[in-house]
Formats: structure tokens, C-alpha cells, sequence
């Protein structure tokens, strides 16, 4: 079944349910410690030694359901309202933000957006609800967004940069950029086999179109099922591109010692609600320079693991069609 986007762009960014938590258990564990003392008094303890802490701790509690209640931020299309602490509201648009800092020196866990001229418009935790969200916002919008990268491994920072970078294409371009792809990662597996005869392993690749259904079904990749035929006439609302590689020795598969599969997935192209003001739905596609790089990276490493642990072989059928191409079938795009 197709997804459906409501019209515009709204949505809210909030704190976290553990400020939530933090606030009731304080408050609670405070309560709770001066009820057992008016039932249970020891001696001589009460008095500032106990009142202080309690208090304390109340304080705490009540604090941080405060923020939990009143920090926000508000995206009503291009009007942005940020709500503080305290409650106090500050309005701007998206017209005047010049870009967003997300950890960095001093604020590892913060999201900073900047005004155009460098001023802090406001700050948020990391892990507020709504992050992707907003962080799709901002990309859509073409809000630069810099990373603190310097807690990050190479591989995770070189996957974000990708992400950032992706482009949006239409239903027709599909075929032609997934076919030049596919070559060029085809390139890079056989590559790898080749500098690493000693395994005597081969990768079995190929393109996997799916729908949000499919994606929501809780299983391991080779027993996911697609949807989404061969001879695709249109691209379905929701909709998901992912080239899969297996590792096999031979005809059969090469698994872990709980049985999992020895995979690489790579996010090629997904079809979602867009954030740029004035566009419904976007075809995003990543960016295949960095992904060619991440891919290295990654099989690099896994060239690193493989002698390192504990695999066999097993048979069994993959679920889904590996295929050189994604997108509309040739005859439909011709007539486009």
C-alpha cells in the first residue's frame, strides 16, 4: 500500500522521553525517601542533612520536566518558532538560518542553527524526537550542515558526507544512472576477489527495488520479499532502491556462526516526502562517488575480519531478484 504526505511542511522537534523519565524518577525517589522517614524516623537524622538533598533532587526533577514540556521547536512550512526552557518564544524563517552545526567543541551532544551572520539562533540535545526530520529539512533546503566528526571513524564520517550529498532525479533517469553504477560497483567487488584469491570467495550483486512494506517486515535480508515486479510501469510512492551483495564460495553462501549472511547493502535510491518548501514527494538518489569510497572502506575491513572469525557455508535461496538495473522498464521510458 502507498504511503500519503499531507500537504506542507509541519512538523515539531522535541526532547527526548529521558527528560521525561529523569524528571518523574527524581521527583518520585524524593518523595518516596521523605514518606519513609515520617513512617520510619532513625535518631537524630532529619533536619538539613536530609531536607537539602531531598530538595535538591525535587529541584532536579522539576526541572527537567520543564524542559521536557516547553523546549521545541516548531516548522510550520517556512516560519520556524523555537520555544526555550522557560518558555520563551523566538520566530525566524528559513530564509535566515546560514547554517547548523550538529556536536563540536564544548556541545557534543548539541544541534546549533546559525543565523547569516554567525549569531546562534538556537540549540537543541542531539537526541531530541525529530531529529531526521529536521536534519531532512535543512538538507532539502540546502542548509549547510557541518558535522563534529573528530568521534566518528573514518567509514561513519564518509557515510554521512554521502548521505548529505544525495541528488534528486526523476522516474526516467532511474534506468540509465543504475545501469552506469552497477558497472562501476561491479568493478570494485571483482576487484577485491581478485586481490584476495586466498579466500576463494566471489560476491553475487544486483539492484532490490522495494516498497515500505517490504522494508517494515522484520527479517534477514535474504528472506526479504519484493513486492515491485520486473517490467515496473511506475514508481511506486514508497519506494526503496538497495543494491545487495552476498558472499559465496562457490553455489553456496558464506554465513556466521549464528547463521547470518555475510552482506553488504548499499542505499541507492528511496522515494520520500520532501522538505523543500514547495516540492511534494523526491526521488532521492546518493552520492556515487561516496559511495564507491564507503564500499572500499567497508570491504577493506572486511577483508581485515574474515581470517578472524568463525565461518561455514550453508545453502539456501535468497528471497528476492539480484538485478544489473532499477527503475522503469526499458519500453515504458522509451515512450517518456
Amino acid at each position: 500500500m502507498d504511503m500519503e504526505w499531507e500537504d506542507g511542511i509541519k512538523f515539531q522537534v522535541r526532547e527526548n522521553r529521558a527528560e521525561l523519565v529523569c524528571g518523574v524518577f527524581a521527583i518520585g525517589i524524593s518523595v518516596f525517601t521523605f514518606i519513609m522517614w515520617m513512617f520510619h524516623p532513625s535518631g537524630e537524622g532529619g533536619g538539613v542533612l536530609l531536607y537539602l538533598p531531598l530538595l535538591c533532587m525535587i529541584a532536579a526533577g522539576v526541572l527537567f520536566l520543564v524542559i521536557y514540556f516547553h523546549r521545541r521547536l516548531i516548522v510550520d512550512d517556512m516560519n520556524i518558532c523555537y520555544v526555550n526552557w522557560i518558555g520563551k518564544r523566538k520566530e525566524f524563517t528559513l530564509d535566515e538560518i546560514g547554517f547548523c552545526k550538529i556536536g563540536g567543541r564544548g556541545a557534543n551532544n548539541m544541534i546549533v542553527l546559525y543565523d547569516l551572520l554567525g549569531e546562534k539562533l538556537c540549540k537543541l540535545g542531539i537526541d531530541v524526537r525529530g531529529f531526521e526530520e529536521l536534519h531532512q529539512y535543512l538538507v532539502d533546503n540546502q542548509v549547510r550542515v557541518e558535522w563534529n566528526k573528530s568521534r566518528m571513524s573514518s567509514e561513519s564520517a564518509l557515510l554521512i558526507d554521502t548521505l548529505q550529498q544525495e541528488s534528486a532525479v526523476c522516474e526516467e533517469e532511474i534506468r540509465k544512472c543504475s545501469e552506469k553504477f552497477y558497472e562501476e560497483i561491479e568493478r570494485i567487488f571483482r576487484e577485491w576477489e581478485k586481490r584476495n584469491k586466498k579466500f576463494d570467495v566471489q560476491w553475487e550483486i544486483g539492484f532490490v527495488e522495494y516498497t515500505l512494506e517490504d522494508m517494515e517486515k522484520k527479517c534477514r535480508f535474504r528472506d526479504r520479499t519484493s513486492s515491485i515486479g520486473e517490467n515496473l510501469k511506475t514508481l511506486p510512492l514508497s519506494y526503496e532502491c538497495l543494491l545487495e551483495a552476498y558472499l559465496k564460495c562457490g553455489e553456496e553462501y558464506i554465513v556466521g556462526r549464528k547463521g547470518e549472511e555475510i552482506n553488504v547493502i548499499l542505499p541507492y535510491l528511496v522515494r520520500s516526502k520532501s522538505y523543500r518548501i514547495g516540492e511534494g514527494t523526491r526521488i532521492r538518489k546518493v552520492d556515487e562517488q561516496g559511495m564507491k569510497e564507503w564500499l572500499e572502506m567497508r570491504l577493506e575491513g572486511l577483508a581485515k575480519e574474515l581470517p578472524r572469525h568463525r565461518y561455514h557455508t550453508e545453502t539456501f535461496t535468497i528471497q528476492h531478484s539480484l538485478r544489473k538495473t532499477a527503475g522503469l522498464a526499458e519500453s515504458i521510458r522509451d515512450i517518456h
